[in-house]
Formats: structure tokens, sequence, C-alpha cells
């Protein structure tokens, strides 16, 4: 009786020995997001619908001038001085009414629609 007491008292001893293990191991996972800063994302500055993302896809030209492939297209990014920005046809203004003020450009490769802010030169939204 007195051995199966020493062989069952050993298990609370290994466990022990396992949680701090794992606890003082390096991660790579851990580490590896430790280096990656979280950073949210800039808040859109127009809420377009999915009907006015669609007006304004099937009314602009992709045909102006485009953008280079690295021309910025995420919300919240400054559009460099050297991208040509076009206005919204005047059948977009008069549809979509929030959109009327704001310019745009379309980026080389992947055809997106970029939506410019008129006060800040930034991304304002990108239609695919």
């Amino acid at each position: 009786m007195v051995s199966q007491m020493s062989r069952y008292s050993k298990f609370p001893l290994i466990a022990v020995v396992f949680s701090i293990g794992a606890v003082f191991s390096p991660s790579r996972h851990v580490w590896a997001q430790a280096d990656k800063p979280a950073i949210a994302p800039q808040p859109r500055t127009i809420n377009l619908t999915q009907e006015q993302r669609f007006i304004i896809k099937e009314n602009v030209d992709l045909g102006p001038a485009k953008a280079p492939v690295d021309a910025p297209e995420t919300i919240g990014d400054p559009v460099p001085q050297n991208i040509e920005l076009h206005s919204l046809p005047p059948e977009v203004a008069a549809k979509v009414s929030q959109a009327r003020s704001h310019s745009f450009f379309i980026k080389d490769g992947n055809n997106a629609i970029v939506l410019v802010s008129p006060n800040d030169r930034r991304v304002a939204d990108v239609i695919h």
C-alpha cells in the first residue's frame, strides 16, 4: 500500500515540473507577435453601400492614366503629389452625394478605384 501511495504522489510533482517548463520555455509564436506592433486601421472617411459602390464602378472610366502598382491602397494612407487625381463623373456625383467632393485614381495592375479625401489627400475608400 505504501508503494502505491509513493507511486501516485509522483504525479503531482511531474505535473508541476511540466507546468514550469511550459511557462518558461521560449515560444517562437509568442515572440513573433511581439515583433510586430498592432496598428489599428484608419477609419473610413466615407461610408458607401454596395449599391453606391456599384454605381461608382459602373460609371468611372478605367481609361485615364493609371497610378503605379505601388500607389497607396490602404485607407488613411497619404496619396503622393505625383499621382494624378480625377473628378468623379457627374452621374456619380448626382447618385452618390457623399462622394461628390472626392477625387479618385485608378491603380494599375488591379484596376482598383481609389477614392481620395479632398481635405487631406488621403485614401478614403477602395472599390475593387
